[in-house]
């Protein structure tokens, strides 16, 4: 499965399908796709909005009023509003590609529950954002829990059918043929 084929499979034909098995490409090349589709909706924002900030008056500020200043700025308010658009649209597609991906190594879809949980957050701490350090502790575990999901996405799936489906690369090689 190429880049191409990814996005297709888990944009178009599965957006909200929780049943089945997805390989190991799939999933890799949907997270490349949600890392590149953040980077330029920042960019774009970010040329679009970064004069709004006056930088020569947040030097005179420390750290945590440089945030707060920030978010309050037509710059932090449009990246903040993009970040919230984008996770929101692409959270049913990352959360069903992650439960086939757990199935396909034949792990219950409740293992897709911190997944869920992390992406929640996220999605709220985009909504309102603080700096507070308990805040920013537990955004960490949320990245924690990322990691953990791609060190277990490392495996290869079964190649036999499992309780969830046939292997998802036997079913694409015969559609080629």
């Amino acid at each position: 499965m190429n880049f191409s084929q990814a996005i297709k499979s888990t944009l178009i034909d599965n957006y909200f399908k929780f049943s089945g098995r997805a390989c190991r490409a799939e999933w890799w090349w949907f997270l490349l796709f949600t890392f590149l589709a953040s980077i330029v909706m920042s960019l774009i924002i970010a040329f679009a909005t970064f004069g709004s900030v006056d930088w020569e008056y947040a030097a005179t500020l420390n750290e945590t009023q440089v945030a707060d200043y920030i978010f309050q700025t037509d710059f932090g308010i449009a990246i903040r509003t993009g970040s919230i658009m984008l996770s929101l649209v692409l959270f049913s597609p990352s959360l069903s590609v992650t439960v086939r991906r757990l199935q396909d190594l034949d792990g219950s879809f409740y293992w897709g529950i911190p997944y869920a949980l992390v992406s929640i957050y996220s999605i709220t701490i985009a909504l309102f954002p603080t700096t507070d350090p308990s805040a920013v502790r537990l955004d960490a575990a949320g990245n924690l829990v990322i990691i953990i999901y791609c060190l277990a996405f490392l495996r290869k799936g079964g190649y036999a059918d499992n309780r969830f489906g046939p292997n998802p690369l036997e079913t694409e090689n015969e559609d080629t043929y």
